[in-house]
């Protein structure tokens, strides 16, 4: 029996990783080496949500003995809403409880919502995503029987997939189209007018459009008074409303809680409707208590203030010693580098070698085109340390890729 996903998809970034440095021992003692290859927050998490957690584990309330409402509760979905309304202002999209549903932390939305794209006609083959990209994206177009189609995000491009690189014909044979903004891994945030084009494309061509809006409440100091926009808010003012979108959020980043695996999703009606109905036979529930630790980081802004004020701090730093170095730019959302050091792979091994430095290549997160691979060039470094620690771990990078003649 042949199960040939995998091989379509190849091994995920980490286990390449591995396999490219397991083995080595790394440049320092391992007590001293530094990791920054995954987006896990490590700034605190708010303590409000782990108290609530405390105690409903000794309540008996029975919380664990019913099997949660695949819609999420009454409560849950008020706090979300309010959050959507504080944040974007698009409380008048949603007409109908379904059109907020609950995810098991926004991967597992985003794999099984792609499953829901389904061709009505011949010829709708493929899925459109950033290069590189969030490697659920691929592995969620493939199972969906759909051939990814992988648009190169570069420099050149603001580090955004240029929309007239598809033709009117690759545009029709799309399902959907996966966008994430602030981008995983370059940190850029789509603006309204992109989004709209974007809207509009799916409106003419009749595709989906699936928003990966994580990174939505991390963002750097130049855009405190203009936050990323939500392509919610685009489509609020569109003719066909949230028609062609669904858009994503996690407590993940915003809130420092990946444990929690808690997120939702929000869209139109239609697409909703279909998308709860699939989720009672296919989706997993989140539990009551998960359902009501979040609704109460969702009902307050100030815990996810002062993390991004961390990010930011962060972001100081490694301009003040990166600036003018590796193509160094400061992100203008999420909590990543993106850094040109001409070979990533090389980088990578020499950083871990030489200095204890665990870092991502860049192509370890992008696909191979006939226009190249946009990753080769770079690293992806996660800042998701404290402060001193990130100060360390970019001296000892700046001065190992400094001794290689990395500029």
């Amino acid at each position: 029996m042949s199960f040939g996903a995998q091989g379509d998809l190849g091994i995920g970034p980490f286990a390449r990783l591995r396999a490219l440095l397991d083995g080595v021992p790394p440049g320092t003692t391992p007590e001293e080496a530094i990791n920054m290859t995954i987006g896990e927050p490590r700034h605190p998490p708010p303590s409000f949500v782990l108290q609530y957690l405390s105690q409903a584990a000794l309540a008996d309330d029975n919380s664990y003995g019913r099997y949660p409402p695949i819609g999420g509760l009454e409560g849950w979905r008020s706090a979300v809403s309010g959050w959507l309304t504080r944040r974007f202002g698009v409380s008048a999209l949603f007409v109908s409880d379904h059109q907020i549903l609950p995810v098991s932390g926004t991967r597992e939305g985003l794999f099984l919502l792609a499953q829901l794209a389904r061709p009505d006609t011949a010829g709708k083959t493929r899925m459109a995503m950033p290069n590189p990209f969030y490697q659920v994206y691929a592995a969620a177009a493939l199972a969906a029987g759909a051939a990814p189609l992988y648009l190169n995000a570069t420099a050149a491009t603001g580090f955004l997939p240029d929309l007239d690189a598809p033709t009117d014909e690759d545009y029709d044979s799309l399902r959907a189209f996966f966008m994430c903004s602030p981008a995983n891994p370059q940190g850029a945030v789509a603006p309204a007018d992109y989004l709209d084009r974007l809207l509009g494309l799916a409106a003419k061509h009749d595709f989906l459009v699936i928003m990966d809006e994580c990174y939505a409440d991390i963002y750097d100091r130049a855009l405190e008074a203009e936050p990323p926009v939500s392509a919610l808010q685009v489509a609020a003012a569109r003719p066909e409303k949230a028609e062609n979108l669904v858009v994503f959020h996690s407590l993940s980043k915003r809130s420092n809680l990946p444990g929690l695996r808690s997120g939702f999703c929000a869209g139109g009606e239609r697409i909703m409707e279909a998308f709860y109905g699939f989720r009672l036979i296919a989706g997993p529930q989140t539990p009551i208590a998960t359902l009501n630790a979040a609704a109460l980081a969702w009902g307050d802004d100030d815990h996810a203030a002062a993390s991004r004020a961390l990010y930011q701090e962060k972001f100081d730093l490694a301009e003040s010693l990166l600036g003018g170095r590796y193509g160094f730019y400061r992100p203008q959302g999420g909590f990543f580098l993106w850094l040109d050091v001409g070979d990533g792979v090389a980088a990578a091994q020499q950083l871990w070698q030489q200095a204890g430095l665990r870092v991502l290549p860049g192509a370890y997160l992008s696909r191979d085109t006939q226009n190249g691979n946009p990753g080769d060039a770079y690293i992806r470094l996660a800042l998701v340390d404290p402060p001193q620690k990130t100060e360390a771990a970019l001296l000892k990078l700046r001065e190992c890729l400094d001794e290689n003649g990395v500029k």
